[in-house]
């Protein structure tokens, strides 16, 4: 008979991040689960849709969040 793996052995390690997403007029905040932060100039998937990455920042180890990742709406500077 199979068994199951818990979840953190079949992706590894995940952290919860907060994805801040800048507009011209507006900002949001989001966040996700993912193994590792982006790097600047990846996309990432947000309820607003796919956002360009700008910058992460690390959150302090109390924090339930790893970090911040910023991010930018494509054609918004």
């Amino acid at each position: 008979m199979l068994q199951r793996c818990p979840r953190t052995r079949r992706i590894g390690k995940v952290h919860r991040y907060i994805i801040i997403i800048q507009a011209a007029s507006f900002e949001d905040v989001d966040n996700v689960e993912l193994p590792a932060p982006p790097q600047p100039g990846d996309t990432i998937e947000t309820n607003l849709g796919t956002c360009i990455v700008t910058g992460t920042e690390s959150m302090p180890a109390e924090s339930e969040y790893a970090g911040k990742i910023i991010c930018r709406l494509p054609g918004a500077r």
